[in-house]
């Protein structure tokens, strides 16, 4: 073991034998650290200015320095793990993402459960194992511009509820006045003021198409009608009955 102690001259090595002395090292007085210091490990990392160290806070030197010394060792294997786990995890993003983009909303939703599963057998609960599908879906989002699917029959709810809500805003409009809201919104020209124009005129199509509807069920229901006292005058085979066929006909040409 190679000591450098401090004098008032230079430093000069003194090589003491593990035979010849027997003495802690933190019983002995004040060293400096040179380039190289042969203790427990041959490489140790030193300063490169050389400072007298007996103490770390108030703590012998050499006893924090195992503690240390695994502290680096296990940062080192820390930082190369999370180096390691952010290369799978981008893989893992990009063969999932390969499966899920473009896929329907049942297909992306039977994807997230067979997810789950993965997570769930190795003893994650469920909770657990939808935070860890939602963080790599949010992962995706940012790396790939991944947008989820929608559920049609959600969506379909959302519209349908939204048309409702429109067309009672407007219930008390008559079709006058959204004829003239309509035409006020086009020549203002905006493309806001077109999109509400263009809602006024769906709403103002839904209206005549109501009316046409009724009109159409009202001829329907008449001719059921005519055609079904036909048959019955028909079967009656009666003078009168005959003469009401003629008449009809007559009137119908």
């Amino acid at each position: 073991m190679v000591l450098y102690i401090h004098g008032e001259s230079d430093h000069f090595p003194c090589r003491i034998s593990r035979h010849d002395v027997d003495v802690s090292v933190a019983l002995l007085p004040t060293f400096y650290i040179g380039e190289k210091i042969m203790a427990n490990t041959a490489n140790t990392a030193t300063s490169a200015v050389a400072v007298a160290v007996s103490m770390i806070g108030d703590r012998p030197a050499v006893e924090m320095q195992e503690t240390i010394f695994c502290i680096g060792e296990e940062t080192l294997a820390a930082e190369l793990l999370m180096a390691t786990g952010k290369q799978a995890l981008d893989v893992l993003d990009s063969n999932l993402h390969d499966i899920v983009k473009g896929l329907p909303y049942e297909q992306f939703m039977l994807v997230r459960d067979y997810h789950k599963a993965g997570s769930i057998d190795k003893g994650r609960s469920d909770d657990a194992a939808q935070k860890i599908w939602e963080r790599q879906v949010n992962r995706m989002k940012s790396t790939f511009d991944f947008v989820t699917p929608k559920s049609q029959a959600k969506d379909a709810e959302r519209k349908a509820a939204k048309r409702a809500e429109d067309i009672a805003k407007l219930a008390t409009v008559s079709d006058g006045e959204l004829l003239d809201l309509r035409d006020a919104h086009l020549r203002k020209g905006d493309s806001k003021s077109i999109a509400q124009a263009q809602k006024l005129a769906k709403e103002l199509e839904r209206r005549n198409a109501s009316d046409l509807d009724a009109e159409k069920a009202q001829r329907k229901m008449t001719v059921d009608k005519i055609i079904t006292r036909v048959k019955e005058l028909s079967k009656a085979g009666t003078d009168d009955a005959d003469e009401l066929l003629f008449q009809v006909l007559a009137i119908l040409g």
